[in-house]
């Protein structure tokens, strides 16, 4: 889409204000941030300097959005941590809408609403709409720990009549122990550092699956320009498209 050139300050249209919940991990919640504002200028809307993005109010969790176990592990029953709560009542306060750029964190999608008093943006959400959307069948969801355990993608695509196909143990360990945690520890992205990313995507298109879900934040960043392709859902894009789309009707 072109772009509009707006010649005054007051052509540039008024826009909601995001309140975005970061930091489950920084360089995910970056990458997002960046999307928002690549399709700040992508879409139609009026650029004038630094004027044409949208507002945001960010907060980062820098930790885990549930309360552990005290050996760091997952309890049974998961319960939002005080920071995710505070967080949101930080970026409710001013913000008209939420998005949250951890998948993990929307298994407390509820508490998050009735905390900020706002709605959330779903990461899981545009993922699934994209999956029907493109009319797959059989999606595999490459993500780790609880987002599988507790069926973040699985339950809604198959109420879809979706299949998910899931990553095997070892290689989801890999994805998450050689991949995603450097991510988060802030790791410089090599080729040794994506290749348990893309050992992760072919095992899955060699299931079969018609499409893949990249359910972990930082799966984009390892994967690059992979990311963007044609049998990809990459919730990370789409969640920006669409809080840019949100922002923009006032």
């Amino acid at each position: 889409m072109k772009r509009i050139i707006a010649n005054h300050e007051s052509e540039v249209p008024q826009m909601k204000r995001i309140g975005v919940i970061g930091g489950m991990g920084q360089w995910a919640t970056m990458d997002v941030i960046e999307r928002i504002l690549k399709a700040s200028v992508n879409y139609p809307i009026a650029q004038y300097g630094n004027r044409g993005y949208p507002p945001m109010d960010i907060r980062m969790v820098n930790k885990a959005p549930m309360i552990l176990n005290s050996d760091g592990s997952y309890p049974e029953k998961l319960e939002p941590s005080e920071a995710l709560l505070e967080a949101a009542e930080y970026v409710g306060e001013k913000s008209d809408f939420i998005i949250v750029t951890s998948n993990t964190a929307h298994i407390f999608q509820e508490q998050i609403e009735k905390t900020s008093n706002k709605p959330l943006l779903s990461l899981i959400d545009v993922a699934v709409e994209e999956a029907v959307k493109r009319n797959y069948k059989k999606v595999g969801i490459m993500a780790i720990g609880v987002t599988i355990r507790e069926s973040l993608f699985q339950q809604p695509l198959g109420k879809n009549g979706i299949e998910s196909v899931l990553l095997s143990e070892k290689i989801s360990k890999a994805l998450e122990d050689e991949g995603i945690y450097p991510v988060q520890e802030g790791a410089k992205i090599s080729e040794e550092l994506a290749r348990p990313a893309l050992i992760a995507l072919n095992s899955l298109r060699d299931q079969g699956v018609d499409g893949i879900i990249l359910g972990c934040t930082e799966i984009p960043i390892l994967l690059g320009d992979v990311a963007n392709d044609s049998d990809v859902i990459n919730p990370s894009q789409l969640i920006a498209e669409k809080a840019i789309k949100e922002a923009l009707f006032v």
